[in-house]
């Protein structure tokens, strides 16, 4: 059974974790129209109140509409200038106009009706602090009817359709996804484990790009200790981004402590802010020579690269864009690499797309 969240990326969607839907109810319209409502709250949106979603006819980009006064919270796009003077946010210029043309008529008669704050999501309008009576979402989804009918009829956006992108992701990511738990990842971090009762949460997956992938979650254990007599349970969190590689690589670490044998480069400025430390020291010390400048401008979170997967450890809670970052940081340490190491791994040159770096 598909969750109520499939498909919805834009915001309140697609933003923080412990994502939780209540009190849901299902509908057609006097049209035919699919709609749900149901009261969604999330780590960004303690209570988002009632949301509303109703289903189009095709799949297409990004859309916001509502009073300039009350944006929706966590949108972006391209603002649309328009004379009925309300807050236009869209993908592009191009696609935003071409739903006014023909939608705006039905926008400010809903507009007339109902508070103003609808979005196009994939194949679903949706709309929000929506009532969550069954009678009072009933017509609430009738107004709503209105500009979900004329977007469906509008033959002049198919040229902007988009692939359908189920699952629950994160706005702004396309082909990212959002996993509450999965224990598994915790099984190759490259560090010694202690505590008990070890989770993994809020598992952030971005698109794998030609062997490239960037995940990163939060780890979740507990340690006792006493105080005298009385056992003192106490939380940790970690959080851990890896980088999944098109390639096998020799074992590197990053002021990753204990990852191997610490690595003399004599370079004082370098080695007063940093170590590195490998099972090989010359292959190390070919690696990172010639990026010793570029390592300590970019100034990473530490990163142990073993096998084919490249980890690093923020000491901040993880984002999209930090786990993008750590992606991109990847990709370009990598092109920092001279042919001669590929070589003697046994392969021609850098194995990562050129596009990618």
């Amino acid at each position: 059974m598909l969750s109520p969240l499939d498909g919805l990326h834009c915001p309140p969607f697609g933003l923080g974790f412990q994502r939780s839907v209540t009190a849901r109810l299902t509908g057609t319209t006097s049209g035919g129209i699919p709609y749900q409502g149901f009261d969604y709250a999330s780590s960004v949106y303690d209570k988002y109140a009632g949301v509303a979603t109703m289903r189009l006819s095709m799949c297409l980009p990004s859309f916001f509409v509502s009073l300039p006064s009350n944006p929706r919270s966590g949108i972006a796009g391209v603002q649309v200038p328009n004379q009925a003077g309300l807050l236009v946010v869209a993908e592009s210029l191009a696609y935003g106009q071409a739903v006014l043309d023909g939608s705006l008529v039905a926008i400010r008669e809903f507009a007339r009706r109902r508070a103003l704050d609808l979005a196009i999501d994939n194949d679903s309008l949706t709309a929000i602090q929506v009532p969550l009576g069954e009678d009072g979402l009933r017509a609430y989804c009738e107004d709503m009817a209105l500009v979900a009918q004329s977007i469906s009829a509008n033959s002049d956006l198919r040229r902007f359709i988009v692939p359908s992108t189920p699952g629950d992701g994160f706005f702004g990511y396309p082909g990212s996804l959002y996993v509450p738990r999965d224990d598994r990842l915790l099984s190759h971090v490259p560090t010694a484990r202690s505590g008990d009762d070890h989770q993994v949460l809020d598992v952030i997956a971005l698109a794998p790009e030609r062997g490239v992938q960037g995940i990163g979650y939060r780890h979740h254990f507990q340690t006792m200790s006493y105080n005298g007599t009385t056992a003192v349970t106490e939380n940790h969190d970690d959080w851990y981004a890896m980088v999944t590689l098109p390639f096998r690589f020799g074992r590197l670490g990053f002021d990753w402590r204990g990852f191997g044998d610490p690595l003399m480069l004599f370079e004082p400025s370098f080695e007063a802010e940093h170590q590195i430390s490998a099972d090989d020291n010359r292959f190390a010390s070919d690696v990172v020579r010639p990026m010793l400048g570029w390592l300590q401008a970019m100034d990473p979170p530490r990163f142990a690269i073993s096998d084919s997967t490249m980890w690093f450890s923020p000491k901040t809670a993880l984002t999209p864009a930090i786990v993008a970052w750590c992606t991109t940081f990847a990709v370009e340490f990598f092109a920092h690499i001279d042919t001669p190491v590929w070589q003697r791994l046994g392969y021609p040159g850098n194995p990562i797309d050129l596009d990618l770096r």
